[in-house]
């Protein structure tokens, strides 16, 4: 890599850097921001929670005060009436017991000089009452939640009576409502217990937290796309250094054998031997026939990607393509390459492109020797099923992982290739395969498997219509 290549890639790691640590640190903010006003919003809808419960179980037993009393009118009014002495009267009691209340509300203190009448006449309060009543008030309020009544000594705090034992061992994080006394000398009084008081508290704010989730889960979309493209852009100009590296290395190589044989050429002794001269210049044509074939390869495939790859059908015989390559590359290849090739039934022909289905095998071969160890063996096997054509290039290489595989038909993609320094090249031959063989209508697919090599399959459809250029797309 050039200095200015690896000055431009490190500007760009730190631009990346940059941007991650900014994005983390903008999330981490959301994040605590959106914890402070959560936090927040739970303490205001609890506070008026609890407010509410208070509001509605004094309510509760204020009713369950009145019907008892009510009632008990009603029945005395029908008996004979009872004597009633100046200490029973609650009416009585209220005047006489107001100045040894600290209530400041004197409908409580006549609540109170209630109870302690209906105490005196033998009519209990009854908590279970108070509880049916206060449940009906909370389905109102549509607050839902567990909760218990206790009749307890103030002083003491020893629980009289309870509508549920159930609880009363586990009511960690509970939440008491305030005590209502129903005596006058305030030894006794009733109050609410809400067993789980969180959940009542989370049903209250069900709208605020369907925000939250849903602002939160945006804010983590857009931060993951964010990541996602960055990485993605990333690997884009990774992918593109790589590119520039190998294609500048793979013209250099003929152009200084050219430049080499265009001089020697020059020196008078080699001028005067034909047969040194000759064999330069089938050198030279040679290094000058790869460049071609590197940069037909290159235009290729800008112009499939551009869909404007030209796609120019014939009958084919198979042997015709698959039995050349295999002799070339036998002689051509810089390690023993074996080769195991069949043809099913013996002579298979399709409508194809010739060029373009030679440079697909030639492909996978040559990928199959680059890919392979010091002994390369190659296994091409031609079916034709009906008037669909499969071809099968099966080597003993290095094998792909499932990772690799996945994207080892993408343009510029070289997976682990890019390890190995004898294997190279631009990650532009599976691509320019797929590109070839979708423009035939067929399709191609790869099993491999780490050490154990890989099986190219190629399906080419002979019924395969010739496309019109409106028609072509890939």
């Amino acid at each position: 890599m050039l200095d200015w290549e690896k000055a431009i890639s490190l500007h760009n790691m730190k631009n990346i850097g940059v941007i991650k640590t900014f994005t983390f640190t903008s999330l981490l903010l959301v994040f605590i921001l959106q914890g402070i006003w959560l936090y927040r919003a739970y303490k205001e809808t609890e506070a008026k929670l609890y407010l509410e419960i208070n509001n509605e179980f004094g309510g509760a037993v204020e009713k369950e005060l009145m019907t008892r009393f009510t009632q008990y009118n009603d029945v005395t009014l029908k008996n004979e009436p009872k004597a009633k002495t100046k200490n029973q009267d609650p009416y009585v009691l209220f005047d006489s017991g107001t100045s040894k209340l600290s209530n400041e509300d004197p409908s409580e203190d006549l609540s109170i000089a209630i109870q302690e009448y209906l105490f005196f006449e033998k009519e209990f309060l009854s908590i279970d009452s108070i509880s049916a009543i206060f449940s009906e008030l909370l389905l109102n309020k549509n607050i839902h939640g567990k909760f218990l009544i206790n009749q307890i000594n103030i002083k003491t705090g020893k629980i009289l009576e309870a509508t549920d034992e159930t609880y009363q061992d586990s009511l960690k994080g509970a939440f008491y409502s305030d005590i209502i006394p129903v005596r006058m000398d305030k030894n006794e009084g009733v109050q609410v217990v809400l067993v789980s008081p969180y959940r009542a508290v989370f049903l209250q704010m069900i709208f605020i937290l369907m925000l939250s989730i849903l602002l939160i889960l945006f804010v983590a979309y857009a931060i993951f796309y964010q990541m996602n493209s960055l990485l993605k852009e990333k690997h884009l100009r990774q992918l593109h250094t790589d590119f520039s590296h190998a294609l500048t290395h793979d013209m250099a190589t003929p152009l200084q054998t050219i430049a080499q044989v265009n001089n020697l050429l020059a020196n008078e002794k080699l001028y005067n031997d034909p047969d040194k001269r000759t064999k330069y210049i089938d050198i030279a044509r040679q290094q000058i026939l790869n460049l071609q074939a590197l940069t037909d390869r290159i235009l290729t495939v800008a112009r499939a990607e551009k869909s404007a790859l030209e796609v120019n059908l014939s009958p084919v015989n198979l042997k015709e393509i698959i039995l050349p390559l295999a002799d070339k590359f036998k002689v051509q290849a810089k390690k023993p390459v074996e080769f195991e090739v069949s043809f099913s039934p013996e002579h298979i022909n399709l409508q194809a492109d010739a060029t373009l289905l030679s440079n697909v095998v030639s492909n996978l071969i040559d990928n199959a020797v680059k890919y392979s160890g010091n002994t390369v063996k190659i296994a091409i096997r031609c079916e034709q099923k009906g008037t669909d054509v499969f071809i099968h290039v099966k080597d003993n290489g290095y094998g792909m992982s499932e990772k690799d595989q996945a994207k080892v038909f993408t343009m510029f993609e070289r997976g682990k290739a890019v390890a190995r320094k004898e294997a190279k090249g631009f990650g532009l031959g599976l691509g320019y395969v797929k590109s070839v063989v979708e423009a035939h209508g067929g399709a191609v697919s790869v099993f491999s498997k780490e050490g154990e090599g890989t099986e190219f399959v190629l399906f080419l459809p002979d019924s395969f219509e010739t496309p019109t250029d409106s028609q072509f797309s890939i």
